[in-house]
């Protein structure tokens, strides 16, 4: 584990090690949490690790079952909808508003995270691929000044655990890499109409291999994408 600051409480460090567990995958959906357990390998009580726990549970990242206590909550379709909707909506407004102020550094530094990201993809290095496909969103996301729209899109990204984009088929690090090179075709170009419209593109295309993998029927939710 990478140096704690200083100042972060024991909670806030056992909640930052479950999220990015649950995040990466190395926690799976209907995994047991054993809080013992986390609080010796951290070298604390098992009080701030509850309090994590309780914490996730708001985020609705854990559930609490009788006899079994906290585990990792289950992937359902109406989750994915609803959270995919939203994504569908504020995303490509953040691409919109990015678009105008990636120029200089601001687009050296989306590009070399682009490129991180291509490298890693055509290796097929699934967890590097799932980290460097964050950071990319990230760095086009925060050029767009939004601290508020910022701020919603990360509560959508936290209330979902990523590691299963990487698991689907339809998901596949190739057409990831197609679809971030549209849109960064379009954000080279000035043109934040189309970045949008490329960046919701992406977003849905991905809704619909989540919603396939979990329920066939369920894949007609996705938004259109026009």
């Amino acid at each position: 584990m990478s140096t704690v600051p200083a100042h972060i409480t024991k909670s806030e460090l056992a909640l930052r090690v479950l999220r990015e567990r649950i995040r990466s995958g190395e926690l799976r959906p209907g995994e047991r949490i054993q809080a013992d357990e986390i609080a010796r390998e951290l070298g604390m009580s098992q009080t701030p690790v509850r309090e994590a726990l309780r914490l996730l549970q708001a985020d609705r990242l854990v559930d609490y079952e009788p006899h079994r206590g906290a585990i990792i909550t289950e992937l359902e379709a109406e989750t994915i909808v609803e959270i995919f909707r939203l994504r569908c909506l504020l995303e490509p407004l953040a691409v919109r508003l990015a678009v105008p102020k990636l120029t200089g550094d601001a687009l050296a530094h989306v590009e070399e995270r682009h490129s991180e990201f291509m490298a890693s993809a055509a290796s097929e290095a699934a967890p590097r691929v799932a980290e460097l496909n964050h950071a990319w969103h990230w760095a086009v996301y925060e050029a767009s000044g939004s601290v508020f729209l910022m701020d919603f899109i990360r509560r959508l990204w936290e209330a979902f655990p990523w590691r299963t984009v990487r698991l689907l088929p339809g998901a596949s690090a190739e057409a990831s890499a197609a679809q971030h090179e549209a849109v960064m075709a379009a954000i080279r170009a000035e043109n934040a109409d189309d970045a949008g419209r490329n960046m919701l593109a992406h977003i849905a295309r991905t809704e619909h291999a989540l919603l396939e993998r979990l329920t066939p029927d369920s894949a007609g939710d996705a938004p259109e994408v026009t």
